[in-house]
């Protein structure tokens, strides 16, 4: 027997388009509280504490410190923040220009009401990105949906192909 013919397999496969929905919904959420803090939040200075770039044939990912002071705070923070390679890629060039001894300072828009984090230089493009991988998730989720409803039909009117009769011609 086929492993995806089983019924409860094939029930259980709308957890993809599930997951991928949830996915969707979690990152537009993010967008419109990035965009609200492009749009109204504080610029600050951010003292920039480290660079992590893993670069591998398969992914690169990466992250940077900052070190600031957020609107209404007495005291610094610390924040390790995820930025797409482009972006990490551009910091990286800026910090190698730096002069021995000193820090690199990045304007970065924060909020007091969100922990969302934009850079300065790049207000549009941070909520752009974020909308843009939040209509990938619900390009995915209706495509897996669609996919797994179709499934789910087929086995439910023409049942398990793998016990069919007449098999392969010689």
């Amino acid at each position: 027997m086929n492993f995806l013919s089983n019924p409860v397999v094939a029930r259980l496969l709308w957890a993809l388009p599930l997951l991928l929905a949830v996915i969707a919904v979690a990152t537009a959420k993010a967008g419109v509280e990035q965009r609200a803090v492009s749009e109204s939040g504080q610029t600050v200075e951010a003292e920039v504490t480290g660079l992590t770039l893993r670069e591998r044939s398969e992914i690169t990912t990466g992250q940077v410190g900052l070190r600031f002071t957020p609107p209404g705070a007495s005291a610094p923070v610390e924040r390790e923040v995820e930025l797409p390679i482009i972006l990490l890629k551009e910091i990286e060039a800026d910090l190698a220009a730096v002069p021995e001894g000193e820090t690199m300072r990045l304007p970065i828009v924060v909020s007091d009401a969100t922990d969302q984090i934009v850079l300065g230089t790049h207000r549009r493009g941070t909520w752009l990105l974020t909308f843009s991988l939040a209509g990938m998730a619900l390009i995915g989720a209706v495509g897996s949906a669609l996919l797994v409803g179709g499934w789910n039909r087929f086995l439910a009117r023409e049942g398990d192909p793998a016990l069919r009769g007449g098999g392969v011609p010689a």
